[in-house]
């Protein structure tokens, strides 16, 4: 509910602080006085599109705060925790609005967009103007409706748990189908692109190493001169002499070991030597023998070099291993299109039972659905007849959709006729707006014995209405008011003093503008304030014994 208002710079609110308490309040006043500018100003911390005509002229920006206690606390804790803000037992909603047009809005001193101000407002606040007439003709609002009486809340969250997977199944299943399509059409390609690279067998590092057996034999000449004068020596013995004197000389060395210590470890050292300079003639034989070049093998190396740089460029890429790697892949794709069919099958299967689940839920949703009509039906048309519209009839018209949807199965229509000689049509077409009004307050009435409302406010829910059926509008709402907060603007003194709290809106002149405040009606003041409404501007004792006449009988 809501507890308090606080306005300041709003159109021609200089500033106002209000109180609410719980029950039913009436809002009462002039025509002009500037009632539709508190319903506007609450409008705004409901998301509704802000104008920087709010303003009042000559001030910076508008601010309007509103404090509502929290009730429906399991929604919007999720809500809360979704988006990061401070649950607690009371929210803050405000908005400030900027001459220059620029709008904020802010949740419990926290910034939000007004998307999520208008979402969390709605859990708080329900504002019933003419406007919002227009949702009863909506097939969103009428299965709103229903599932709030059928009590789906559980079922249909499951349902569309169910729902979701079944979509997510079928898209899975057409996004197969397409690619496999695709992959068809390209088998063609494919089977040739994997056929070029496996018949290149390919071997990971490959043009790394013909490269540099490439590099060998391209500077072979080089290396091989290089090399030949180490093994020439060999070859012509001059390292034979050299090599046996190391030898016969640490042969002596060894022997004096005794005498001079030293010559052990110099023994060793020529002997090692000798061993180095045997060991690098003979590698460097080795070396050039493998340098000798084979024309047809360098011919046949660079043939193969050619064939892998030119898969590189065709493809791409930067070395074989990734050739590998692609030849791989086109092997995995040839393997999935002969799987494809198999595949298929199974993705169908998986569509298949998804729908069956979602299609069993969506039966009991239909089912509990259908059974609101045998309780609300009458109970509707009573509060409708009550209401002033004795020969009307309604009806809930729920028919099998073409296929599922998030909210079930079924299509839903809203049928009323205003006399037993029309027939039923959807209630958009037929009823006037009053009707409306009047269809609007019986449903809540109904909805607020079975589920956890926000505030109502009508904003002149009355409008063409008088005498016994205003009573009776007003009753309507006084009984709607046990369950929930519920706030009227009204023109019509037999609604006004049914409210358990009266405030009046009225507009006075101040220097050169004008300034609309709004007070708290009590004792002797609500009973002049109802008779200026029964009477006009000129309040007679008649009008007085009146109002105190109304305010007696309508004491519960």
């Amino acid at each position: 509910m809501i507890q308090h208002i606080h306005i300041k710079d709003f159109v021609l609110i200089d500033e106002l602080s209000l109180d609410l308490r719980p029950g039913f309040s009436s809002i009462t006043g002039e025509t002009g006085a500037g009632k539709s500018i508190l319903i506007g100003a609450i409008g705004l911390v409901s998301g509704n599109r802000a104008d920087s005509r709010a303003v009042r002229e000559g001030a910076a920006k508008a601010i309007i705060e509103v404090v509502c206690s929290v009730e429906n606390k399991e929604a919007l804790k999720v809500l809360f925790d979704d988006n990061d803000l401070d649950f607690g037992e009371v929210c803050t909603l405000r908005r400030e609005i900027t001459s220059g047009g620029k709008s904020r809005a802010f949740i419990n001193d926290t910034p939000v967009t007004t998307n999520l101000m208008k979402e969390v407002g709605g859990h708080l606040i329900d504002i019933h103007s003419q406007h919002h007439n227009m949702l009863i003709g909506e097939p969103a609002y009428q299965m709103g409706v229903v599932d709030t009486l059928a009590g789906t809340a559980g079922l249909l969250e499951e349902y569309k748990g169910a729902y979701s997977e079944y979509k997510s199944a079928q898209r899975k299943l057409e996004e197969e189908r397409e690619r496999i399509e695709k992959q068809r059409k390209d088998i063609d390609y494919i089977q040739f692109q994997y056929q070029q690279l496996d018949e290149a067998k390919i071997h990971p590092n490959e043009i790394e190493e013909i490269e540099e057996r490439l590099a060998l034999v391209h500077n072979a000449q080089d290396i091989t001169e290089a090399l030949s004068t180490l093994v020439g020596l060999a070859d012509r013995g001059s390292m034979e002499a050299p090599l046996d004197e190391i030898a016969m000389v640490a042969k002596k060395l060894g022997k004096i070991t005794d005498s001079y210590t030293q010559a052990a470890e110099m023994a060793e050292r020529l002997e090692a030597i000798r061993i180095e300079l045997s060991d690098l003639t003979a590698l460097g034989a080795d070396a050039v023998e493998s340098l000798s070049i084979d024309h047809s093998e360098v011919e046949l190396l660079e043939q193969r070099a050619d064939l892998l740089q030119s898969l590189l460029f065709k493809h791409n890429l930067k070395s074989t291993s990734e050739l590998i790697t692609l030849r791989d892949d086109y092997e995995t794709q040839l393997q999935g299109i002969d799987d494809a069919d198999d595949h298929i099958l199974r993705l169908e299967k998986e569509v298949s039972l998804a729908f069956k689940k979602a299609k069993t839920l969506a039966d009991k949703l239909t089912q509990k659905r259908l059974s609101v009509s045998e309780t609300l039906l009458p109970e509707l048309e009573h509060l409708i007849k009550e209401l002033g519209i004795s020969g009307a009839t309604f009806a809930i018209e729920l028919t099998p959709a073409e296929s599922l949807s998030y909210n079930g199965a079924d299509k839903i229509s809203f049928l009323f006729a205003t006399n037993k000689q029309t027939s039923l049509r959807p209630i958009r077409e037929i009823a006037s707006g009053g009707e409306i009004s009047r269809f609007m307050l019986a449903l809540k009435t109904i909805l607020a014995a079975r589920a956890v409302l926000p505030t109502v406010i009508f904003d002149e829910i009355d409008t063409g209405v008088s005498g016994e059926v205003a009573g009776k509008l007003g009753k309507v709402m006084q009984t709607l008011s046990r369950n929930l907060q519920v706030i009227t603007i009204t023109h019509l003194p037999q609604i006004a003093a049914l409210a358990d709290h009266q405030y009046v809106v009225s507009k006075r002149e101040e220097d050169t503008t004008f300034v609309t405040t709004i007070e708290e009606c009590v004792g002797e003041d609500r009973v002049t304030e109802l008779a200026g409404m029964l009477s006009g501007a000129h309040v007679t004792e008649a009008a007085i014994q009146n109002a105190r006449a109304l305010l007696l009988n309508n004491k519960r």
